[in-house]
């Protein structure tokens, strides 16, 4: 049974957050933990750190997503692993889960800590709009300043954060909400189990009575980030109607007629656990890329990372959503629900 908290954040949203992880880190005793790191253009991305004081580069809130960092997990809990965690954007967060389900890796070591997502941007977007600011950090500044509002500039996102519908941090074992919240004053924390919640001793220092219109707040603007996606997605999909594939079978050929190349593959962390493969004929098998296909997470690392900038994120949502229908399946909603391929 989850329980809710709201932590001050003293005008100082990063900084106590910072400060709460570095909290967690203490309590369960890591050894390791993989975090994003301060947005800096030659030092992007998640970071496996072994220094809790390390945590003072920690910035979930930089709006930029150079890779899933789910992909980095498998390795972090293989063999007699000891204790770690893993901070993750929700997409990432819905990877992990379909990671787990597809290969059955334990991860009774590892806590996750999850955030709610403002949003990214393309990494030219944000190096041009970072060198405006004169820095990165001032693009954090900003996305921090209108989480009250659900997030800014939208529309320059990468495409899969315009389209995605499930922002929210919900799925790890402690979630950081901040959308709809005056997040210089509060922060949201969910935990997932009682017993975390114990180990941690946050009711010694936080809020246990829950502000009710806050907490309305960030449901209403979480819900109408949804609604907005989804018109989104309606929209872009319209447009590229002639692009959608019908069914499996023409994805398979759409894939096909990329040759070689194989970089959406590569780059997604479902492979590294199932590459799908190919038939006799050379022809991708339908199975696998049904089963790729139903897990994924849209975090649009394959549509970034695409030579011949295909809008892969629309494309696989198109058949995702065939898929979902057909075996009432969401992706990443839970440990519990069994995946059907």
């Amino acid at each position: 049974m989850s329980t809710q908290w709201m932590i001050k954040t003293h005008g100082d949203p990063l900084g106590t957050v910072r400060g709460f992880v570095k909290t967690v880190w203490q309590a369960f005793d890591f050894e390791r933990m993989l975090v994003p790191m301060n947005g800096h253009i030659d030092d992007t991305g998640p970071r496996l750190i072994d220094d809790p004081e390390e945590l003072t580069s920690l910035n979930p809130f930089a709006p930029l997503m150079p890779i899933n960092a789910a992909k980095l997990i498998l390795d972090l809990v293989e063999g007699d692993s000891p204790k770690v965690g893993a901070m993750l954007r929700p997409c990432e967060m819905r990877t992990l889960i379909e990671m787990t389900k597809q290969n059955g890796f334990d991860t009774e070591n590892l806590l996750t800590l999850g955030v709610d997502c403002l949003g990214t941007l393309p990494m030219d977007e944000y190096q041009w709009r970072a060198e405006r600011k004169g820095s990165p950090k001032g693009l954090t500044q900003e996305a921090l300043q209108f989480s009250r509002q659900g997030g800014i500039v939208r529309y320059r996102y990468r495409s899969a954060c315009q389209v995605c519908i499930s922002p929210e941090a919900t799925a790890a074992d402690i979630n950081i909400g901040i959308l709809g919240l005056p997040v210089r004053q509060h922060a949201l924390i969910t935990i997932s189990d009682d017993t975390v919640a114990e180990k941690l001793k946050l009711s010694e220092h936080a809020e246990t009575e829950i502000d009710a219109e806050l907490l309305e707040g960030h449901r209403r603007v979480a819900s109408r980030l949804v609604q907005r996606s989804e018109n989104t997605r309606e929209r872009i999909a319209n447009g590229l109607a002639e692009l959608l594939p019908e069914n499996v079978e023409a994805l398979i050929d759409q894939l096909e007629s990329c040759g070689d190349c194989s970089t959406c593959l590569n780059v997604c962390p479902l492979c590294d656990i199932h590459y799908p493969r190919r038939d006799e004929d050379g022809q991708y098998q339908k199975s696998d890329i049904m089963r790729w296909m139903i897990s994924c997470s849209g975090c649009g690392i394959c549509e970034q990372s695409c030579p011949q900038h295909l809008p892969l994120t629309i494309i696989f949502n198109h058949i995702q959503t065939q898929l979902a229908e057909e075996f009432q399946y969401q992706a990443g909603r839970s440990l519990d629900e069994l995946l059907p391929l």
